[in-house]
């Protein structure tokens, strides 16, 4: 168990699959707080930036962000002999189907949990003691903290602001202490939408509160392992009592509403935002302005009915209807003794503020080498991620980014190559329009055929035959291919002609084999005069040899004659 705790501390929350990324900065251009690094093309989490919003985990096309998983953890604690308590967070009723909210309960003590609460219960303890706080300083400006991702943002990005944070627990520790002041050997693992909840759960300050942090995807697959269909289990409530309003806490100004603050939309003292970009604007807001303002934000947009966990149900509307009728139908009215947990405030963060200690020849020297040597180069089109090319040629210096991230600088840098390709190309090139004017020439073309660029409009007829164009026009052949003699240039050339269709063009590649063709018809010149000396020589031979056989037959016959009369002269 121990070895389980120590692995899941190592394992940042949220990360890359490089395997999955495709160099597209859609998540650099997403995360709120500059937490991504791009190397060889490959996306980066930072864990120091990191503030586990888990935007770009809903934003990444590749599906190549992921957060880390903890319900192997889990699985341990229940396959263990302890007592193992869960803290369900008030969104629950938003993800599952209304028919199986009252049997969550069920499922839950089937998987092995002992004890099974709402978080709820610690949202209106945490409601309280910040309607408290907020009394007793009220000429502050005052953020309200149940949301970790904003906790986060604030000590990264805007530490300024830090000392307006609401030093208040958030309702899933103030549920965990609860349940660890009954029962101090439990474990208590909390269930909620949140990835950023997983990030607090390993705070220093709320060190030993909570042991595990599943997300709503996790638990349904919890429910797989453990093979619990919630069409089987029996409805059944939670082991603890809601007081308020406090199942509201999910949604924008639930928590003022628990807390009993003004929280109507045309309030000029409370403000409710959700929304990474909605957020950094109030807060913003928050140093510009000396009326107090007490603000809720959430970092998900329309709140925690939209949380990383709801990347595939789409429907907030739903949710939020889902969260008021659950809340109505099940309204808290047993009113509890506040509890007074010390709150040993929030762990310090280094600030990540976007910020430039660089030397103006410092930047400018990273946007040189990106074709920006003026302000009407910086085009500013974001497609790196960034909001600015100032903001790039930081991010290169701070080692973040890198010089290949500008889309407009690499689109010129292919053009200047296939310019040069073609430039370069000792074939020669052509291209004409669909009435066969000549477009355009390469060098080596010019060279072939003996012309400049003066002939740029001119019909192609005015320099060579048309006639594989003239096909190509009015055929449905795409390509010509052949060989042809250009008597006039002293060419003969491999010519491949093709149709571009969508631009209505033709091009025309010319090879020279002008040499090579000459070689082969000196050859086979070579190879016939070579033929008729050998047929020449052959007949010699047959002719002398026919002599000589003639010659040796005489010859033999003599012999024979000679023989046969020396024999009969001996034999007399």
């Amino acid at each position: 168990m121990k070895n389980a705790v120590q692995q899941k501390l190592r394992q940042p929350v949220v990360f890359t699959q490089r395997a999955r990324c495709r160099d597209c900065y859609r998540c650099v251009r997403v995360c709120p707080a500059g937490a991504i690094k791009m190397k060889d093309g490959q996306a980066q989490v930072l864990p120091d930036r990191c503030i586990a919003c888990g935007t770009c985990i809903v934003n990444c096309p590749q599906h190549a962000k992921e957060y880390r998983s903890e319900l192997g953890l889990v699985l341990e604690l229940l396959a263990s002999d302890g007592h193992v308590s869960v803290s369900m967070a008030p969104s629950f009723v938003s993800y599952f189907e209304e028919w199986s909210v009252r049997r969550i309960p069920s499922a839950l003590r089937l998987a092995g949990f002992r004890f099974v609460g709402e978080t709820a219960v610690g949202a209106w303890h945490s409601a309280q003691a910040t309607l408290e706080h907020v009394q007793s300083y009220p000429a502050k400006h005052h953020i309200c903290t149940a949301c970790p991702a904003v906790v986060n943002y604030v000590l990264h990005q805007k530490p300024e602001l830090a000392e307006k944070l609401v030093p208040v627990a958030s309702p899933m520790r103030f549920h965990a202490m609860q349940i660890k002041k009954n029962n101090h050997e439990t474990k208590v693992v909390f269930v909620g939408p949140c990835v950023a909840k997983k990030d607090e759960a390993s705070w220093k300050s709320a060190y030993g509160e909570i042991d595990a942090v599943l997300t709503f995807e996790e638990l349904i697959e919890l429910f797989r392992i453990k093979e619990i269909d919630l069409r089987n289990c029996e409805e059944s409530n939670f082991d603890d009592a809601v007081c308020g309003d406090a199942r509201l806490f999910p949604l924008e100004g639930g928590l003022l509403r628990t807390a009993g603050l003004d929280d109507t939309l045309l309030s000029s003292q409370t403000l409710a935002v959700s929304g990474y970009r909605e957020v950094s604007l109030a807060l913003d807001s928050m140093t510009e302005s000396d009326d107090p303002v007490i603000l809720e934000p959430l970092f998900c947009k329309n709140g925690c009915i939209a949380g990383p966990s709801f990347s595939n149900k789409g429907n907030f509307v739903k949710g939020r209807r889902s969260v008021l009728a659950y809340s109505n139908k099940t309204p808290g009215s047993i009113q509890q003794k506040k509890l007074s947990f010390s709150f040993t405030g929030f762990d310090t963060i280094v600030s990540h503020q976007v910020c430039s200690n660089y030397s103006e020849d410092q930047i400018r020297e990273v946007m040189q080498k990106t074709g920006k040597h003026s302000i009407q180069d910086e085009l500013n089109c974001t497609a790196c991620g960034y909001t600015s090319c100032r903001h790039k040629a930081i991010a290169v210096l701070d080692g973040l980014a890198e010089l290949q991230m500008c889309m407009p600088f690499m689109r010129r840098m292919a053009e200047n190559r296939y310019e040069t390709i073609i430039a370069r190309d000792p074939n020669g090139i052509v291209l004409l329009s669909d009435d066969l004017t000549i477009l355009h020439m390469n060098p080596a073309f010019k060279r072939m055929f003996c012309c400049s660029d003066a002939l740029i409009g001119r019909k192609i007829s005015y320099l060579i035959d048309p006639d594989y164009f003239e096909k190509l026009s009015g055929g449905n052949d795409d390509v010509k291919k052949g060989v042809l003699r250009f008597s006039s240039y002293n060419l003969i050339c491999h010519v491949v002609a093709y149709k571009l269709p969508e631009e209505r063009q033709f091009a025309g590649v010319f090879i020279d084999i002008t040499d090579r063709q000459m070689s082969k018809e000196k050859l086979d010149e070579l190879k016939s005069e070579t033929l008729l000396s050998a047929q020449e020589l052959v007949d010699h031979q047959i002719g002398l040899a026919q002599e000589m056989a003639r010659f040796l037959g005489d010859h033999t016959a003599k012999g024979e004659l000679l023989l046969k009369k020396l024999v009969e002269a001996i034999g007399k």
